[in-house]
């Protein structure tokens, strides 16, 4: 269930999306938790800001995410999945990684598509 969670390329089962889903929602929650932690006592600002800064932290990285799954799996031509890119985005602005890392956990229950190289020698 938690195997290869950084294999991009991988295309996973819905258990294994399920385990990708829960360990990166725990992984950025403790990222968040101390980025904000040592922003706010290196730069003095308020519980309330570091939060903030939190936030824009996991809208930026579920896109990001989602976008390098699209990229390893070539799958960057299709605007379905370009679409998903955007809404985890627009899910992560709304109710953070909780709801930013489901179509990231979606795309990677998506087979990988291989290119055939075109050029001919």
């Amino acid at each position: 269930m938690f195997n290869d969670l950084f294999n991009f390329e991988k295309q996973r089962t819905g258990k294994e999306a399920l385990g990708f889903y829960i360990a990166y929602l725990l992984l950025t929650i403790l990222a968040i938790a101390i980025l904000s932690g040592i922003v706010g006592v290196i730069l003095s600002i308020g519980f309330d800001l570091a939060s903030r800064l939190g936030w824009l932290v996991v809208v930026i990285f579920c896109p990001w995410l989602s976008y390098k799954i699209i990229s390893k799996k070539n799958l960057k031509r299709n605007i379905l999945y370009i679409g998903l890119c955007i809404s985890s985005g627009i899910g992560a602005l709304w109710m953070g990684g909780l709801l930013g890392l489901i179509p990231v956990a979606y795309l990677t229950t998506i087979p990988k598509i291989h290119l055939i190289d075109a050029r001919r020698d």
